[in-house]
């Protein structure tokens, strides 16, 4: 029997049988896995808080014939502000599902899991416009897969000036020169780039007091959506409720 030693983030969890649970674990040491809580369904049961969703913890896993067995845990961050809070929920809830979609099962990328943590940690306890986080969460996320979108100079000719256009394909910002020589360039508003570049940039602690019109918050948001389902190829639910709440 295989034992595992691991510190892991709960992406999710889904009933299995009358008394269990399993969850989906975004491991440090061995990538993503399922793991199931026996009767974790009680109240009373030693695992009924250990695979709450975003919960941080250090765990102890055996190897069963068809299933990962959580064996023993302890806590180390709870995410309480989120559970309290809808709109950090929403924002939680999408940052899991980004990551659960992106991971195969197994794939370990602890650059990836440090940046889960960080993001988890950001949204618990800043106060940030939800839809500011996902911008900036997007930007950094997709640049840490290797997507990064250039915004400093025109990605087809180099050159720092009249960058009015953006478009997904070329994978970035274009001046006007080139717009053509990019089938979806579409125009980009000088202040919607300084945004861009400020949400990929800047810490979460500086997003807490920013402004931005909410005109040119929803245009980012549009930018960088499109620009996520372009290069990763993904759709993400979670994302609907977080703009139904802009909406409310």
């Amino acid at each position: 029997m295989r034992l595992l030693k691991t510190e892991a983030i709960v992406l999710k969890n889904n009933l299995i049988g009358e008394t269990d649970k399993i969850a989906t674990l975004f491991t440090k040491s061995y990538g993503k896995l399922q793991a199931v809580a026996k009767g974790a369904r009680r109240s009373k049961s030693r695992f009924v808080n250990a695979i709450r969703p975003f919960v941080v913890a250090n765990y102890v896993i055996f190897e069963g014939q068809n299933y990962y067995y959580i064996d023993q845990w302890e806590l180390i961050e709870a995410h309480k502000n989120i559970e309290k809070d809808l709109a950090k929920f929403s924002v939680a809830s999408y940052i899991a599902e980004t990551i659960n979609k992106i991971l195969e099962e197994n794939q370990k990328s602890e650059r990836l899991y440090l940046f889960l943590k960080h993001s988890l940690k950001a949204v618990d306890e800043l106060q940030i416009d939800p839809l500011i986080f996902i911008s900036s969460y997007n930007l950094k996320l997709v640049s840490l897969l290797g997507y990064m979108p250039q915004l400093d100079n025109c990605v087809v000719c180099g050159k720092r000036e009249n960058l009015k256009y953006f478009s997904n394909s070329c994978g970035g910002a274009v001046c006007i020169n080139c717009k053509n020589k990019c089938f979806d360039a579409k125009p980009l508003h000088e202040v919607t780039l300084k945004a861009i570049k400020y949400f990929l940039k800047g810490d979460y602690d500086k997003l807490q007091n920013i402004k931005v019109s909410g005109v040119i918050k929803e245009e980012v948001d549009k930018i960088i959506t499109a620009y996520m389902k372009e290069h990763l190829e993904i759709e993400f639910k979670s994302k609907d409720f977080i703009d139904k709440l802009q909406n409310m």
